[in-house]
């Protein structure tokens, strides 16, 4: 993930990472990164659990890629301060 960041930094382009018409790119990534994290916490992390977050973040970006779901975006609310 930060390679392709980097890359598209230095190419001076918007990291596809930030850009909401792609298909889901870090949603699956933090996934896996919080499904281990709570294995670790309850001391459960072991080679099958970790095989289990690997499959899951892989068939969540392979469905992201097939389906082109994207991640949520923040609305575009219009301010009430008058601009000065």
């Amino acid at each position: 993930m930060g390679g392709g960041v980097l890359r598209d930094v230095l190419a001076n382009e918007v990291p596809s990472l930030l850009r909401w018409d792609r298909d889901l790119y870090a949603v699956p990534a933090i996934v896996g990164a919080t499904m281990v994290a709570l294995c670790i916490r309850w001391d459960a992390l072991t080679p099958l659990t970790s095989g289990l977050a690997v499959v899951n973040v892989f068939a969540l970006r392979l469905l992201a890629m097939r389906f082109h779901w994207r991640a949520p975006r923040a609305w575009n609310r219009r301010s009430t301060v008058a601009e000065e």
